[in-house]
């Protein structure tokens, strides 16, 4: 039981991690990455 629900904890502190790293990059590289995806769209 211990080492399931340490895995399950590890598994979520995974995600969450993930989670958050995503949206700091989204966050810093969302506007540049928009307006290079936008160029061959509009285009």
């Amino acid at each position: 039981m211990s080492v399931q629900s340490s895995s399950k904890r590890t598994l979520v502190a995974l995600v969450a991690a993930f989670a958050m790293s995503t949206l700091a990059v989204g966050a810093a590289v969302g506007p540049a990455q928009a307006s290079t995806l936008q160029a061959p769209v509009n285009g």
